[in-house]
């Protein structure tokens, strides 16, 4: 059996698997950022204790822990180079300090990397051994999957989707400190730098008093384009073509068979995937638009437990 935690900024979503991956059960606990983000893994470990009392179970019936950090992990290591987040600075050895836990063999990578193995096993990219994720929500990011594993790189900066650089002529300041990247634009914070960049090319818009009073968000812009509001359009369109000129670029340089697109932009659904497609079909080199479907995630918030999960039945055998 497998453990598995993926932590974020306000809950570490946590789950028990059996070797087949069949998810046994799901639970969450608070994510607690004080002291350095110093008591998140002691928390882990006491509700990951408590829950297998329930089971009649101990850390001695499972293979491992898979465990998903949202920053950038030397992959070999089990270090990860600062989390924001989680009010963790500098390098800081998670697989060291919870296997001293836990007793437990363990395994760490970077959230969206996990997110992006969850869906390639258990998800949108079944039985498909080359697949790419987007995730567009607050920022831009994703993973790299060829051949059913995941790609790191030499830094572990493989899969920085996000930074891709596709509209620097927009001039948007990306949160990396660049500008020009993908997720300046395509990221919901993207979007409402554009509506404030573009919002006086347009005399009138549904979106104007949410941009005078700061509370514009994605969703709103979404809703008010399938109105036909210009403005909204007019973000949506440009939006969807750098995600497509992003999208267009992995197609050419890694060729897989299936691009999954979650995070919380993705659900624009329909509206959003076929302007996408549109412009994906006009960018692409042809070969790779025959053969890459573009499709939505199917887990949802799950995918990081599964991804954990997975990574731990790749790893240790």
């Amino acid at each position: 059996m497998i453990l598995a935690a993926d932590i974020g900024g306000t809950t570490c979503k946590l789950g028990i698997f059996d070797p087949s991956l069949k998810l046994i059960e799901k639970w969450q606990i608070p994510t607690d950022t004080t002291d350095e983000g110093g008591n998140i893994l002691k928390d882990i470990h006491v509700s990951f204790k408590d829950k297998l009392r329930v089971y009649n179970l101990s850390y001695e019936d499972f293979t491992g822990a898979g465990i998903g950090v949202p920053g950038p992990v030397d992959f070999e290591a089990g270090v990860v180079n600062g989390a924001i987040n989680l009010n963790w600075y500098g390098h800081k050895d998670i697989k060291k300090d919870f296997e001293v836990l836990s007793g437990m063999p363990t395994i760490v990578d970077n959230d969206a990397n996990l997110a992006t193995l969850g869906e390639q096993a258990c998800g949108a990219g079944r039985n498909k051994k080359d697949v790419v994720m987007f995730t567009l929500g607050t920022g831009v990011g994703g993973g790299v999957i060829v051949n059913n594993l995941l790609v790191h790189g030499t830094g572990g900066s493989a899969g920085e989707i996000g930074h891709i650089k596709v509209a620097v002529e927009e001039n948007l300041k990306c949160n990396c400190g660049g500008t020009g990247c993908l997720e300046s634009v395509a990221s919901t914070l993207g979007l409402k730098n554009m509506a404030y960049k573009y919002q006086n090319e347009f005399e009138q818009s549904a979106l104007d008093t949410m941009i005078s009073s700061d509370s514009l968000n994605a969703k709103a812009i979404f809703e008010n384009a399938e109105k036909q509001d210009p403005l909204s359009l007019y973000l949506v369109d440009k939006m969807t073509s750098y995600l497509a000129i992003g999208i267009s670029n992995i197609a050419a340089t890694l060729n897989p068979s299936r691009i999954i697109l979650g995070g919380g932009v993705s659900q624009a659904g329909e509206f959003l995937l076929s302007r996408v497609l549109k412009q994906f079909r006009n960018f692409t080199f042809p070969p790779a638009v025959d053969s890459t479907e573009i499709v939505f995630a199917s887990l949802g918030n799950d995918a990081g437990i599964y991804g954990a999960a997975k990574i731990v039945s790749q790893y240790k055998k």
